[in-house]
């Protein structure tokens, strides 16, 4: 048995009985070690595309996550025709490095995203015995880096932030309390937009995300059944002034909410159209403002997160904490989104220990 088949062994053409039985020998040998390799033709391509099928089929990722997981396949298969269709057996590391200079015309992060699923699908074809060893693993293979400038992380400024407090204090706007949860939670837009009454526990004070509001593979707006990613679900504390917002949202919707009850536990939804409100909506209600009240260079939905971010690291909040607030997989990603953020809040820090060691006469 080999992988759960029964395989029959035959004995070749012009094969000795002796170099036979030395064959069958380092078969079982190499069952054993674990180091046993059949033959196959299957395709670097044909390996990718199973894995992406397969997370989808089984409810891992959302119909946008799968959609742009299906952009990133045909994205390698425009930049590494090379490979795609060789048997995976039979590429190389020097193949590898052939193909992976063409990526670098994307942003980093989008080249994190191929070299990434590269990387696994190799895994995957050494977890399933097709190869020895994973060919990226080589000493000579590195991530490229893209030839474009990284896109600055983009918050409001402390004056700017209290310009755009001051004028959603005084508005009556309908989106006026998803800007202001985003700006005091830090939520992505769609877990703004999935809230439902459910996800609020007023005695504990917390908030529930464990779904998002998304787009299907034909980018038709649903509400989804998970969030962005497993580690997106998370349990938040709520002080005084987010408590206030959600209960004023509340009572706001259930003002309009009529006799609709398949939406009636959504905190934000669009009643009179019935429809939801989608992330694009408030992008176009947050340009008209700032082009009215000239907040910022820059106003939208992923800038309100960032500023939230911005505001935590300020005020000297550790980036663990920081990481399992905004819902990111990995602390990594934390740092490597607010670099720039955490480099001036350091060097104001160090200053403060200047100026106290001065002080001291140190």
């Amino acid at each position: 048995m080999i992988d759960g088949t029964r395989k029959t062994i035959k004995q070749r053409k012009k094969e000795s009985v002796k170099e036979f039985k030395s064959r069958i020998l380092k078969l079982k040998n190499d069952l054993k070690q674990g180091s046993y390799i059949g033959t196959t033709d299957k395709t670097f391509i044909e390996i990718l595309r199973e894995y992406v099928e397969n997370k989808y089929n089984t409810n891992k990722v959302t119909s946008r996550t799968y959609k742009r997981d299906l952009e990133a396949i045909k994205q390698i298969e425009n930049n590494c025709q090379e490979i795609i269709n060789m048997p995976i057996q039979k590429i190389t590391a020097q193949d590898i490095r052939k193909v992976l200079p063409n990526i670098t015309k994307y942003s980093n992060n989008t080249i994190n995203k191929i070299y990434r699923f590269m990387n696994k699908t190799f895994r995957i074809a050494v977890s399933d015995r097709l190869i020895l060893f994973n060919p990226m693993n080589n000493e000579s293979i590195e991530k490229p880096k893209s030839t474009l400038e990284d896109k600055k992380t983009e918050a409001l400024s402390l004056e700017e932030h209290k310009k755009l407090l001051k004028i959603l204090e005084s508005s009556e706007h309908k989106y006026k309390y998803i800007v202001l949860m985003q700006l005091y939670t830090g939520l992505r837009i769609g877990e703004v937009l999935a809230l439902s009454d459910d996800c609020i526990d007023y005695r504990k004070n917390t908030l529930t995300i464990y779904r998002t509001l998304t787009q299907d593979e034909n980018y038709n707006m649903i509400m989804g059944k998970t969030t962005k990613t497993e580690t997106s679900k998370r349990t938040l504390l709520i002080d005084k002034k987010v408590r206030k917002i959600l209960q004023k949202a509340q009572a706001k919707r259930d003002l309009l909410k009529g006799n609709n009850n398949e939406h009636s536990d959504l905190i934000f939804y669009d009643f009179i159209k019935d429809r939801y409100i989608t992330p694009s909506d408030i992008n176009y209600y947050l340009r008209r403002l700032n082009k009215k009240e000239h907040i910022a260079k820059h106003l939208h939905t992923h800038m309100l997160r960032h500023t939230y971010a911005t505001r935590c690291i300020e005020s000297g909040m550790q980036v663990k904490a920081l990481q399992q607030i905004l819902g990111h997989k990995k602390v990594e990603i934390t740092l490597d989104i607010y670099t720039s953020v955490f480099k001036e809040f350091n060097l104001s820090e160090m200053e403060k220990v200047t100026n106290y060691l001065e002080n001291q006469g140190l």
